[in-house]
């Protein structure tokens, strides 16, 4: 099944980088795009964790050993994490399972971020000024892994992230029992909420409860 997006309407295209107030116009280093992409392992493994109850925290943490993540244990890792994936990602999610793939930003001595971090974590590329479409490419990839495991999302939805800006993020979501599985775009937290980065997650919601608005989606989903 397929919902209509919020606008039908795809808008201008915003280009490479991330949408930016006029503020940010003047900013002089390189835009970057890092990323550690969702090979077909992890994106077995991940839909293999769809009937997982993320709200027991023994729960989780077997199927991460199982899956042969490393766990930081009673205790969060450097970024607020919880495991680490042998490919390099961070896993989050006190309620849920959350996992980014990918990062797009900039780097500059006095804005949000002084250096590209991820550049250094191994197992990620970072790349520096990259060609338009190549944060988006990332997400296809990744939806892809997923369909040629469970089929096409249940739900492709789309929605404005700030409407003055031609910004919109999209929405791929898979249902299976009590949970849902979703490859989306966001606001970073590493940037304090300047930038965008791109994740998977899998979060609880009842067979027979209906999907948060489109206007709730980002709140829903992180």
């Amino acid at each position: 099944m397929s919902d209509e997006p919020l606008d039908s309407d795809p808008g201008p295209d915003p280009g490479p980088g991330p949408a930016v107030d006029d503020e940010d116009e003047d900013q002089d280093g390189p835009w970057i795009v890092s990323t550690c992409p969702v090979g077909p392992e992890l994106a077995a493994q991940i839909a293999g964790m769809l009937d997982v109850d993320w709200k027991d925290f023994d729960a989780g943490e077997q199927a991460m050993a199982a899956a042969g993540w490393r766990s930081t244990g009673d205790y969060l890792g450097e970024l607020d994490n919880k495991a680490h994936t042998p490919a390099g990602h961070f896993v989050y999610g006190d309620d849920c399972l959350a996992i980014p793939f990918a990062y797009e930003f900039y780097v500059h001595p006095d804005g949000a971020i002084a250096e590209d971090f991820w550049a250094t974590v191994p197992g990620w590329q970072s790349l520096p000024d990259p060609p338009a479409g190549t944060f988006d490419a990332q997400l296809e990839s990744a939806v892809d892994r997923f369909t040629t495991i469970l089929g096409p999302p249940d739900h492709d939805l789309t929605h404005e992230r700030r409407p003055a800006l031609d910004r919109r993020w999209r929405y791929r979501i898979w249902r299976r029992g009590g949970n849902v599985l979703v490859v989306a775009p966001g606001l970073d937290d590493f940037s304090y909420s300047q930038f965008e980065h791109a994740f998977v997650q899998i979060r609880p919601l009842p067979a027979n409860a209906p999907l948060p608005p489109t206007t709730e989606l980002p709140d829903f989903f992180w």
